[in-house]
């Protein structure tokens, strides 16, 4: 069994830093709209002048985390010397990063006040009429019939196999998943989980990686939810990024101040303020992994970001690091479920790494999302023999923040969906980076 280098996580390296004796403020403003009514959340760094790149690193995790309208560092060196990350970040996120002298006293700044609203909501039945739901990830596609809060089938199917592109294709394969768990019962609703980047309203403001490769530059999905649904459905139809639906299902259930983690051919997630808004971000981007070598973005210009770590391609890395024997981002799941199952002490030494990146994970989230009470993973590949492993490991880490695993990984995004036409959740839409 291959050696994996020991984990430094972003976190680590930052409580090094502030014990430096060479440690400077670097305070970072996180503003929210414009003018005068903007208002802001601070956050003070110390870091030594010149390692001011684990400094624009973090400050790349909170416009993750927060999605903020800009941002302004007061740091204790010139712009010049924060280059070349200063400028690949501007071109990653598209908003305002300012850096000023960090002697120049701020004005006119505004506290943003985290509210404490605990509101339950429930969908309103459909009586006999089944909910339908279909989940669209980068590899897999499900779909569930839901009546009474209760799935009552279920089935899945790849959504690009071998050789298959272009959205006719991906239609006709939905809608043949769809009618397979509909049994042809008559449906009240059908919601859709889409994974890319979506705006309020169903916009889809950008193409994942993947979806882009099948679909094609260009093309038009403004009558996809239709196409799903004509013949099928003739009530609501509900189309959203598959992650915000999941949000959306957890906060109509009162989950509050939860980051939800999902593992899958990226790494996603969404964050639950306390007043039940949805948050999606793209947390494939976020910075962990602090080492100087640490793995490269597949296609942005980053390092130690989570998508090469805790996606299903991260993940096929690191079992050929740990296990010496590689492996497909595809088969990677099922081959660390055989490990699990076989009690194969590699499995666990897979687990452990994992586990490792995840507190990477909490430690960022929790120095942006105050009042964070809990994390949940969800994800197929994390079901069976690696789920029963997993769920005991998370609850012996909870202390401050309860880390939990999703009750059903694998079924619970189209279950959500299916959830998604009878939810009136707020849900703050994801903006495209880069």
């Amino acid at each position: 069994m291959a050696d994996a280098q020991p984990p430094l996580t972003l976190d680590q390296a930052h409580q090094a830093l502030r014990h430096s004796p060479k440690a400077r403020p670097w305070r970072v403003h996180f503003r929210f709209g414009y003018g005068n009514n903007a208002q802001t959340k601070e956050m003070t760094l110390l870091a030594p002048p010149d390692r001011g790149a684990l400094v624009l690193l973090r400050v790349h995790n909170g416009i993750l985390l927060l999605q903020p309208a800009s941002v302004r560092v007061y740091a204790p060196v010139e712009e010049s010397e924060l280059e070349p990350l200063l400028g690949s970040l501007r071109g990653i996120h598209n908003i305002p990063i300012t850096i000023n002298d960090a002697s120049a006293p701020p004005f006119g700044e505004r506290p943003v006040d985290v509210p404490a609203v605990e509101v339950r909501e429930r969908p309103e039945p459909m009586g006999d009429l089944l909910a339908l739901g279909l989940d669209i990830g980068g590899t897999g596609m499900k779909a569930c019939a839901v009546r009474d809060g209760r799935i009552v089938r279920f089935g899945q199917a790849e959504t690009w196999p071998e050789g298959e592109r272009g959205l006719d294709s991906l239609v006709t394969r939905g809608r043949a998943l769809i009618e397979k768990v509909r049994e042809g019962e008559a449906a009240g609703s059908l919601g859709v989980g889409f994974a890319s980047p979506m705006g309020v309203g169903g916009q889809v403001v950008g193409l994942s990686t993947v979806m882009q490769q099948r679909l094609g530059e260009g093309v038009n999905l403004s009558h996809l939810p239709a196409r799903f649904a004509e013949g099928i459905v003739d009530g609501p139809v509900a189309f959203f990024n598959d992650l915000a639906n999941l949000g959306r299902s957890l906060s109509g259930e009162g989950r509050r101040r939860l980051l939800r983690l999902q593992v899958g051919t990226s790494f996603g997630g969404c964050w639950i303020d306390a007043d039940g808004t949805v948050n999606a971000a793209e947390l494939g981007r976020l910075i962990i992994d602090a080492r100087p070598d640490a793995r490269e973005h597949t296609y942005l210009p980053l390092r130690g970001a989570m998508k090469s770590y805790l996606s299903n391609y991260g993940l096929a890395l690191t079992y050929e690091e740990v296990v010496g024997e590689a492996v497909t981002a595809r088969d990677v799941g099922f081959r660390w479920r055989d490990l699990n199952q076989a009690q194969d002490p590699r499995g666990q030494a897979l687990m452990d790494w994992f586990l490792a990146w995840i507190d990477g994970v909490v430690a960022e989230a929790r120095c942006f999302l105050p009042g964070l009470r809990e994390v949940e993973i969800g994800g197929s590949m994390l079901q069976e023999g690696t789920g029963r492993l997993l769920r005991p490991a998370l609850e012996r880490r909870s202390q401050e923040v309860t880390l939990t695993l999703a009750r059903d990984p694998g079924y619970d995004g189209a279950l959500a969906a299916a959830r998604a036409p009878l939810l009136m959740t707020p849900l703050r839409g994801l903006r495209r980076l880069g």
